[in-house]
Parts: structure tokens; C-alpha cells; sequence
């Protein structure tokens, strides 16, 4: 298991060579495009940085506009 900014990369438990991204801590519920089952931990990495990202130009979205 790896932990990388909030969330917890891991290998699925009914496909162990896939992983999966769960939030990290208590509960909560992961963005849709971070769902399912991915081949390497290095793409679920990537797409968080891509949501963290698009989050982030929406926040900036909202304060200048």
C-alpha cells in the first residue's frame, strides 16, 4: 500500500495484480475518475495528480470569476 497525496494506492483484493485508490483515513467517497481498477500504481498516481490539478483550476475558476 502507498499513500500519495490523501489517497491510498493498492492492490485490489479480487484482482491482486491491479490496484485500486481508496481515500486515506475514515470514509469518504473518491472522485469518479479515480474508480476502478488500474495496472499499475503509477497511472492511479497520475490521475490523482490530473484530478488535484483540474480541482484546483476550478478553485481558481470560482475565486476570479
Amino acid at each position: 500500500m502507498v499513500i500519495y497525496k490523501g489517497y491510498q494506492i493498492k492492490p485490489s483484493t479480487q484482482f491482486p495484480a491491479s490496484y485500486i485508490c481508496v481515500t486515506d483515513g475514515k470514509g469518504g467517497k473518491i472522485p469518479d475518475v479515480l474508480g476502478g481498477l488500474f495496472t499499475s500504481a503509477g497511472i492511479v498516481k497520475q490521475r490523482i495528480d490530473q484530478y488535484l490539478e483540474s480541482k484546483e483550476t476550478d478553485n481558481a475558476k470560482t475565486v476570479k470569476g
